[in-house]
């Protein structure tokens, strides 16, 4: 079960044995004498699909058309380097290293015969030699990342009139990006120092401006990636037991966080880059290899796919998977493991099931909070917020009964619910007290009695405590766990009597002495 107090809702989320392999499977693999850094794809206009993929000393060009055969074409040799990253533009890839050499541009249009041409480009305005990584947007803008310029910002750059060639149009170079993603007039960057989101407006790329920003869960913020519809944003936090977090962007004056949510928790795993693919999040994971999350509810996200590409490797360190790249056109995954090579994989896009409900006193209607469900049969088990509300996704299908428990009601089974993958249940539980006929039976509490109960004006408390207590506390809370009165009791007996002002609605009166005496009983007021 996992807490959020943005949306003061609990989640619960099946658990499926991490390190496991479910909805993606594994097609091809093929192994490399150096470490391997990031990667990208590309198909031509024959359908054939190509992994450019980033090894420590080049770039290796690998025909994935055949998944279960992946063949390496062509090898472009490059400085030494860890940090490799690579984006495509038209029939052109563009690679980023952190040595020298500036970006080399790799002509991609005589694939699967030769390599046309290359070049470098390390501009003139803004002179740079090596850079962290680089993003290219859909109108042909190039952002150089982290170079050594400046504060290492982003360099923009036009590719439209000469790809080979490119434009320099302006510099943002308030923090140090170590990534970024841009769609239309703005720049998702990623100042990893701060531990912020920025956005960042680039219509005039010649004096970008932030428009808004947001301090990532583990303030390490290392990847970005907008959603589809452009209302949601999600993050990486490159650090042991680091988040990928959720933001609704809809107002960048007060970018707010959702969701935030870990593979594997307690193992120190690191997340590294996660990318939108429609619904979904698919995410290079460091040693728990690619993960998919269901990001349709991105207050909610859950965890739907899992392959380790990494095996040998577990928990905190850089080892395993450096990147993933799910857009080619065949919807398969080519993944960079650093150690083990270039894995292509066959994902499943499954869809959780989602449950959302709110729990009520069946009589006066008021929410009830802190109330126990469980899907029985299952792992899934959590409680209402005070609002009354529960909401939780899992993968697990069939039908299943739910179970609601809460102190001083009978215990609520919903019978025959059926989950379906992709299908969002709504429910609404109904919970009641047992029968209240009068004073209460004095032989389910020693230490108290109320009456009359129900009442309408004021209620009488007695309590004989058997001199167990001198200095006691009584306390009245309502249903959403709220004080409304609390009283020192000095003798060990006695009678109180309260309520007079209560508004109507369901209470519970405490007894205690905060060691070894706590009595709790619930009144309700006509």
């Amino acid at each position: 079960m996992k807490y959020f107090t943005f949306s003061m809702l609990f989640f619960t989320m099946l658990t499926f044995g991490y390190s496991q392999q479910f909805n993606i499977q594994e097609l091809g693999q093929l192994n490399y004498s150096e470490d391997l850094s990031d990667i990208w794809g590309w198909a031509d206009s024959e359908g054939n699909e190509y992994a450019l993929v980033g090894v420590y000393d080049g770039l290796s060009i690998v025909d994935v058309t055949d998944p279960s055969n992946p063949e390496e074409l062509f090898f472009e040799s490059g400085y030494n380097s860890i940090w490799r990253d690579i984006k495509t533009w038209d029939h052109y890839a563009y690679v980023s290293n952190e040595q020298n050499g500036g970006v080399f541009i790799v002509d991609l249009s005589g694939l699967p015969n030769e390599i046309v041409a290359t070049a470098s480009f390390t501009g003139s305005m803004y002179p740079f030699s090596s850079a962290h990584n680089l993003y290219i947007d859909e109108t042909g803008k190039l952002y150089i990342l982290g170079a050594d310029n400046g504060n290492g910002g982003a360099i923009i750059c036009d590719l439209t009139q000469d790809p080979m060639n490119p434009v320099e149009l302006g510099r943002f170079d308030t923090y140090y990006l170590h990534d970024g993603m841009a769609r239309g007039d703005t720049l998702w960057g990623s100042a990893i120092y701060a531990g912020q989101l920025l956005a960042i407006d680039v219509s005039d790329a010649s004096s970008p401006q932030i428009m808004g920003s947001a301090e990532t869960p583990s303030e390490f913020t290392h990847n970005a990636w907008v959603s589809d519809n452009g209302k949601y944003v999600f993050t990486t936090d490159e650090v042991s037991s680091g988040y990928i977090g959720a933001f609704d962007v809809t107002d960048l004056s007060d970018i707010t966080e959702v969701d935030r949510i870990q593979t594997a928790p307690g193992s120190g795993v690191i997340p590294h880059n996660a990318h939108v693919m429609g619904d979904f999040l698919v995410t290079s994971y460091y040693t728990e290899g690619i993960t998919i999350h269901d990001i349709s509810r991105p207050e909610n996200m859950i965890e739907v796919g899992h392959f380790d590409t990494s095996p040998n490797y577990s928990g905190s360190g850089y080892n395993g998977s450096w990147g993933a790249y799910p857009f080619l056109p065949s919807g398969i995954i080519l993944a960079s493991d650093i150690q083990e090579g270039l894995v292509v994989l066959q994902p499943e896009y499954l869809k959780a099931v989602y449950v959302d409900g709110v729990v009520t006193d069946s009589v006066s209607g008021d929410p009830l909070f802190a109330v126990e469900y469980a899907v029985i049969g299952t792992e899934i088990m959590g409680e209402t917020a005070f609002d009354g509300t529960f909401s939780f996704g899992t993968l697990e299908t069939g039908t299943f009964d739910l179970q609601f428990v809460k102190e001083d009601y009978e215990t609520k089974i919903i019978e025959d619910v059926e989950f379906v993958n992709g299908v969002a249940i709504d429910l609404e539980v109904k919970m009641t007290m047992p029968e209240i006929t009068g004073i209460d039976d004095l032989s389910a509490s020693t230490l108290m009695e109320t009456y009359p109960n129900p009442f309408t004006g004021e209620i009488s408390i007695a309590y004989d405590f058997d001199d167990k207590s001198a200095a006691t506390t009584l306390t009245v809370m309502d249903i959403t766990g709220s004080v409304v009165e609390e009283i020192q009791i000095a003798n060990h007996k006695g009678v109180v009597k309260l309520g007079a002002d209560f508004p109507e609605g369901i209470y519970f009166v405490r007894f205690s002495d905060g060691v070894n005496l706590s009595e709790t009983r619930r009144i309700v007021k006509l």
